[in-house]
């Protein structure tokens, strides 16, 4: 792993404590720092509070107060320049397309295993090198 990937810090919303928690551990594994939050309002409020800090944003879909599609609409209407990453257990067909449509940039099925979020975040930091 490379030490540069030790400062990125991602911002990670989950409303399940337990889920945050083992995905935390997970990009802490990977050598990625992490920020929980509960649900895409608190994602809106960090981004918006502290512009820069999160170069990825690895969110759920199915959450109370602002779900994954409003989190990203609303990221896009705020100029959000990072990365998107949606973790999902299940989406629809329509729910894909509307994802692809508004620019999102990998979806990650739950469960996930940690080649996978490592793979994620690869792409999410480094979509170039990826792309060979």
């Amino acid at each position: 792993m490379e030490n540069v990937e030790n400062t990125v810090e991602i911002l990670v919303a989950d409303d399940e404590p337990a889920v945050a928690l083992a995905i935390k551990a997970a990009l802490k594994f990977c050598g990625y720092g992490a920020l929980t939050v509960p649900n895409g309002q608190a994602v809106l409020d960090r981004v918006q509070a502290e512009p820069g800090r999160f170069p990825v944003v690895l969110t759920d879909h199915n959450m109370p107060v602002l779900g994954g599609i409003g989190l990203v609409k609303a990221l896009r209407a705020i100029g959000y320049p990072g990365r998107i990453v949606i973790l999902s257990a299940y989406l629809t067909q329509e729910n894909e397309a509307e994802y692809e449509a508004l620019g999102v940039d990998q979806v990650l099925s739950k469960p996930f295993n940690l080649q996978a979020l490592r793979l994620a975040m690869g792409q999410a930091l480094h979509p170039a090198g990826c792309q060979s």
